[in-house]
């Protein structure tokens, strides 16, 4: 059987060329005869010709495809985002920031409105420190809201209501949620 060397003269190539051309195709060329060691290596050139494996061993029709796949989809968010059917993340991100601050605001004023208004319209004066503290929960709570862990609607079975505080007659008592609901004190 043919030594390296022989099938590197055969084949117009270098010696180590040929030594790692054998290892790339599998080839045992102390038992493979010359005819069937040159056979192999015309079918990897033309599968190389044909696109079929790169030198790098990429699977160069795959990779094409892969290629004209990205160009097709960038193609298609383009005509998307001519089309106004696309919205620009950071855009988004900046508006519904700006919009939660002046609604904080907005809540944040309204302790102080409230209290000036029942004081005007029914001559009541109401804790504006307590109103402070039900708004600032709710913007506490907003503010540790994590959008891929919370739930907008009550399990199934749950009570609309269950979780939330006492909630204050207006008349400074609070009723328990099952005063509320007309029962008086549970027994």
């Amino acid at each position: 059987m043919p030594t390296q060397q022989q099938i590197a003269d055969h084949l117009d190539l270098d010696q180590s060329a040929v030594s790692r051309l054998v290892d790339k195709l599998g080839i045992d060329y102390r038992q493979t005869s010359m005819d069937d060691i040159r056979i192999e290596y015309i079918r990897h050139l033309r599968g190389i010709a044909a696109g079929r494996v790169g030198d790098g061993g990429y699977d160069l029709a795959t990779e094409r495809a892969m290629t004209e796949r990205v160009e097709r989809e960038i193609k298609i968010l383009t005509l998307a985002e001519k089309k106004g059917q696309l919205v620009n993340a950071e855009q988004l991100e900046r508006a519904y920031g700006q919009m939660v601050g002046a609604f904080q605001s907005d809540l944040l004023s309204l302790p102080d409105k409230i209290a000036q208004e029942m004081r005007t319209l029914y001559g009541v004066d109401v804790d504006v420190e307590l109103l402070n503290e039900h708004i600032n929960g709710c913007l506490e709570q907003l503010a540790g809201y994590e959008p891929d862990s919370a739930r907008s609607d009550p399990a199934p079975g749950e009570a609309a209501d269950a979780g939330r505080e006492d909630r204050d007659d207006g008349l400074g008592e609070t009723l328990s949620p099952f005063e509320r609901e007309g029962g008086g004190e549970p027994g």
